[in-house]
């Protein structure tokens, strides 16, 4: 068995194509192509069909792949795992986060960490799609709300608190609201949940309005907000720089709403290496410095 070869078809699979493959291999498009014609000539089957659109897996390549993945991945957190026993910490982290999360505090974590640790590799996937973090091969999430999975080791790092923001172009031409009940007469933008059909997140109070717009996405109502199109009820942590500047205004300052929860959260107990806790020791850090500064 050609280690090497199978190892090549995981990342393929994982990448969606052989360039994004080698990409994140480090290696010539060609080297990869090479491997996997070889491995398939050498298993007799034909693992992927192509196109110049995209790849697929043959049912031959789908049971391949369920039989091989979990043992490459072990095989390659072995290595990484006897050079960190040596003091230096090395192989990939595949982290996810929120997509409208405030990235401040996790490009600080990776700065630090990259510059300590430069034999670390980082996969992210920013997206408020809720992973399978085992079925995905995730080693740490940083999630909002409920973290979800049974058996993931979950710790609470934070909250996100909010408030209702307005440009100061939009309060030229609307009267600024004192109380909820005068929400009614505006232009609501509300963040929505996909997989709900109520409003969340600070918005029970604002689900008895009907709303100008509803998004599942807190940084493309940002920019609504910003752009003059009405007021929501946005994360303290997305919008202070605006609020410092004068772009947005905060309104209703008694009001809070209920604050979002926020979770580090690794698959299992048994698999987190060493690098994974180095790694969120130091966004446990920034996300604290971070949040202390706002």
């Amino acid at each position: 068995m050609d280690l090497n070869q199978a190892r090549m078809f995981v990342e393929v699979v994982r990448a969606g194509s052989f360039a994004e493959a080698a990409r994140r291999l480090d290696i010539p498009k060609s080297t990869v192509s090479a491997r996997i014609q070889a491995l398939e000539t050498r298993l007799g089957a034909r693992l992927l069909r192509r196109s110049t659109r995209q790849l697929a897996l043959t049912l031959e390549g789908e049971a391949y792949y369920d039989a091989v993945a979990g043992a490459i991945d072990r095989l390659v957190d072995a290595e990484a795992v006897t050079a960190e026993s040596g003091g230096t910490l090395s192989g990939r982290i595949r982290f996810t986060a929120p997509l409208e999360f405030p990235h401040e505090a996790i490009i600080s974590a990776f700065t630090t960490f990259t510059r300590n640790h430069p034999g670390v590799t980082f996969e992210i996937l920013l997206s408020n799609e809720p992973f399978d973090l085992v079925a995905r091969n995730i080693d740490l999430a940083l999630r909002g709300g409920d973290p979800g999975g049974a058996g993931h080791i979950i710790r609470k790092v934070g909250e996100l608190a909010f408030g209702l923001y307005a440009s100061p172009a939009y309060l030229e031409t609307h009267e600024r609201p004192t109380a909820l009940d005068e929400l009614a007469g505006h232009d609501l933008l509300i963040f929505r949940s996909p997989s709900e059909s109520r409003t969340i997140r600070a918005a029970d109070p604002l689900s008895a309005f009907a709303p100008r717009v509803a998004s599942d996405n807190f940084a493309f109502l940002h920019r609504l907000v910003l752009a003059g199109l009405g007021i929501a009820s946005l994360p303290h942590a997305l919008v202070h720089k605006d609020v410092e500047a004068g772009r947005l205004i905060r309104l209703l300052e008694g009001w809070s709403g209920k604050p979002g929860i926020l979770h580090l959260v690794f698959p299992s107990r048994h698999d987190i290496s060493p690098r994974v806790r180095a790694f969120a020791d130091d966004l446990l850090a920034a996300l604290a410095s971070h949040n202390s500064s706002i």
